[in-house]
């Protein structure tokens, strides 16, 4: 009998050391799993001195080219160059601006309209790796006009980013049902450009990041952003992890959250 109340005393220690050290690892991979943060920049296209400058910083980025403008192919071709993955960020019908031809998606489209628009679009900028909306608050309210984008989206085996222009949007719940690899913007970082602002725009997003595991801003190719995501980068970096936009989409793939 003392035998035995021996042995089950060490496997009782035992199993109480397995306890602490499984808790101490578990401690230990939560402090190396910081919340992830992945700041996409909007709106480049347009100049190649500033896509330029924006492939310089620090941080971990990724770019949403529109199609179609001067510079478009060019500033596909920097991020190409330094390993930066870049989106199409398609011109998409706002409320209240009418017969606007800058949209190349909007109500009243058919469905094959919508997918050789997308396509076309898509196509425009070769290794393109997912698409997100400029502007867009109308049609982003639209199921008729989303299911068909989508399915294009999923036919390029690509990820899709709904801005959020709308709060009604129903975007990313359609991706979702859709099994596209989709996201959602949480905070527009830069409509003021104050660093204030900023800065209670990005805390806001890393509030949301800390209680689920990881949160998408959206800032836009503008000097004051050029000033404010290095020292963004050196102040955050101790307390989330920046990542681009495919490696979230791989976490948030593997289990990491759900939004």
């Amino acid at each position: 009998m003392a035998r035995m109340g021996a042995r089950l005393c060490k496997l009782t220690l035992l199993c109480v050391l397995v306890m602490v050290i499984l808790r101490m690892a578990a401690c230990a991979c939560g402090e190396e799993r910081r919340p992830l943060i992945a700041v996409v920049v909007d709106d480049l296209g347009y100049s190649v001195e500033m896509a330029g400058q924006f492939a310089k910083l620090p941080i971990p980025l990724t770019w949403s080219i529109i199609p179609y403008q001067k510079h478009s192919l060019d500033t596909a071709e920097i991020a190409r160059s330094r390993g930066i993955p870049f989106m199409l960020h398609l011109p998409m019908e706002a409320k209240g601006a009418g017969a606007d031809r800058q949209s190349l998606v909007r109500m009243g489209m058919s469905d094959e309209a919508i997918r050789l628009t997308v396509r076309n679009a898509l196509w425009s900028l070769p290794g393109v790796a997912g698409l997100n909306n400029h502007r867009g608050s109308r049609a982003t309210e639209s199921r008729s006009v989303m299911e068909p984008l989508l399915r294009e989206v999923a036919a390029e085996g690509l990820f899709f980013i709904d801005s959020r222009t709308s709060g009604s949007s129903v975007a990313y719940p359609v991706a979702m049902e859709m099994g596209v690899p989709a996201t959602l913007n949480r905070s527009f970082l830069d409509h003021v450009d104050r660093d204030d602002f900023m800065w209670s725009q990005f805390e806001k997003a890393r509030a949301i990041a800390v209680k689920h595991g990881g949160a998408v801003v959206i800032c836009h190719a503008r000097y004051g952003m050029l000033r404010f995501l290095p020292k963004l980068y050196e102040k955050a970096s101790g307390d989330v992890e920046f990542v681009t936009v495919p490696e979230y989409l791989e976490q948030k793939r593997i289990g990491g959250w759900e939004e």
